[in-house]
């Protein structure tokens, strides 16, 4: 058992990562004003003050700065923030917190975890598949960022797995995340319903050129706090403690409905089927229950909500056309055609000749492929073009790093669930055991929803699934839980209040 923590006054933590939050700004507004064309003394100095408050950070509680950086990673900012601006705050604030323990840890105090092997070379073979990939002639842009997300997904789950070694911790840890993710779901919300006037801070749908715009609230992470907070729903025998759950989950209920993403509806249902397998038959009957009545809500509200100045129109008719609209990409894969709404059956039919191709090690990191102009959005050419996202994880793995890499990736899932299965079998029913559940099931949902969206390996979801499978381990590797935890009057931390 490993804790790395050293004394600081709450001022100095204050100044420091209040610092660190100024010059993240200032980095973020000099890189989108000026870039490299900026003076050679302001790039000088800003680099120096980087490495001044990277050095603060190795100082705070690597714990805090991690914390710090999970709730950014799912905070509101995200909506505003592009993926290189947030990933450079993750890298800085993940570099600081990884810089700490690496100075005051020693090497045999590191707490022992069977997936910390395949994860390490994992991220150890994205750099060499980025080597191989720039040797190949791979643009160093994309080079770089997909070998950045790799090592992201290592790093999380390493500071995860050796911080978070006692029950306050990880507590205090899962509130904040969980939190910062609901935070999220409710600004997404109000932006919906503030409708495009609101700024074009969320994507949208139009079935038809001369249809109503439909804003949609795409987020992933919902998807595993929806998982969560269900799980928890059968432990909690009093009422407040239900009203409150319930009130939590009709806003991310809504937020994933809203998505119009079937692959998110998809990844919702899985977690649920899979959470039933985990529950004890009456938590699975308290579950059926709450889904229920969270659904029916969300069905009225549809049904209630008007989309555009037809009175016929509504959200739940939106959510049929998406239905439909599904199936008739699927249809039109089949058969052949080539068009915007086959292109995922286009990147099998254009990318799997080419894993064929190079299967050991792939064409490395960074990787394009090329595609017609019209299967690639807000493109304006119908010529072929070099493209870069792939929707399937275990394509683009397949395509990038060989069957080395995807051999790798899928070592790492089914030591995690082999060791996850283990551990929960022996855990105490409780508000632990539920978590647990909660984030297994979050996680299965998230690999079938890899068969349309990377997620695994896609900033800034990468990193909420590695925190979410070493919170899982960490809960599930406790001491055993007191048996009557699950009667009338228990909190969150699993003692007797009354």
């Amino acid at each position: 058992m490993m804790e790395a923590t050293v004394s600081k006054s709450e001022h100095l933590y204050a100044a420091t990562l209040g610092a660190a939050a100024a010059v993240s700004a200032l980095v973020l507004a000099t890189v989108a004003h000026d870039g490299t064309s900026a003076s050679k003394y302001a790039l000088l100095f800003l680099g120096f003050v980087v490495l001044v408050l990277l050095s603060g950070l190795a100082y705070l509680r690597p714990l805090v700065v991690v914390v710090i950086a999970l709730t950014f990673i799912t905070c509101p900012l995200q909506l505003i923030l592009s993926l290189e601006q947030s990933a450079f705050v993750s890298m800085f604030l993940l570099g600081g917190a990884a810089l700490g323990i690496a100075l005051r840890v020693p090497l045999k105090s590191i707490t022992p975890d069977s997936l910390i092997l395949p994860i390490g070379l994992l991220a150890s073979y994205a750099v060499v598949s980025s080597v191989y990939g720039i040797w190949l002639g791979n643009g160093i842009g994309y080079t770089l960022g997909d070998c950045f997300q790799i090592i992201e997904f290592a790093i999380v789950y390493f500071l995860i797995s050796q911080l978070l070694t006692k029950p306050e911790t990880t507590r205090v840890a899962l509130r904040f995340w969980l939190a910062s993710v609901l935070a999220t779901v409710l600004v997404e919300l109000l932006l919906f319903a503030l409708g495009p006037g609101a700024g074009n801070l969320l994507p949208s749908w139009e079935p038809t050129a001369d249809s109503d715009v439909v804003l949609r609230t795409i987020d992933i992470n919902a998807a595993i706090l929806f998982a969560v907070l269900v799980n928890l729903y059968p432990v909690a025998r009093e009422r407040k403690q239900r009203f409150w759950i319930l009130l939590a989950l009709v806003p991310i209920a809504v937020s994933i409905a809203l998505s119009l993403s079937r692959g998110l509806w998809f990844c919702s249902l899985v977690a649920i089927v899979v959470s039933m397998m985990l529950q004890q038959r009456a938590g699975r009957r308290r579950l059926l229950r709450a889904f229920a009545g969270v659904s029916i809500v969300v069905l009225l509200l549809a049904a209630t909500w008007k989309t555009g100045t037809d009175s016929d129109s509504s959200l739940l008719g939106v959510f049929g056309d998406r239905v439909f609209y599904g199936v008739d990409q699927v249809e039109q894969g089949f058969a052949g055609t080539e068009s915007m709404e086959t292109r995922r059956f286009l990147e099998w039919i254009i990318v799997g000749p080419q894993v064929v191709e190079r299967p050991l090690m792939g064409r490395g990191l960074g990787a394009t492929y090329v595609i017609p102009g019209f299967a690639v959005i807000d493109q304006d050419t119908s010529a072929p073009i070099d493209h870069h996202f792939i929707h399937n994880l275990y394509l683009v793995t397949a395509f990038r790093m060989g069957t080395i890499g995807l051999t790798l990736l899928l070592w790492i899932f089914v030591r995690y669930f082999r060791k996850i299965v283990g551990l929960y079998r022996r855990m105490d029913a409780g508000w632990d055991r539920a978590l647990a559940a909660g984030l297994v099931a979050g996680i299965v949902g998230q690999l079938c929803l890899s068969v349309t969206q990377p997620t695994v390996t896609d900033h800034p979801t990468c990193a909420v699934i590695a925190c979410a499978m070493a919170l899982s381990i960490r809960l599930a590797t406790r001491a055993p839980q007191r048996p009557q935890m699950i009667g009338p009057g228990i909190d969150m931390q699993g003692m007797t209040t009354r």
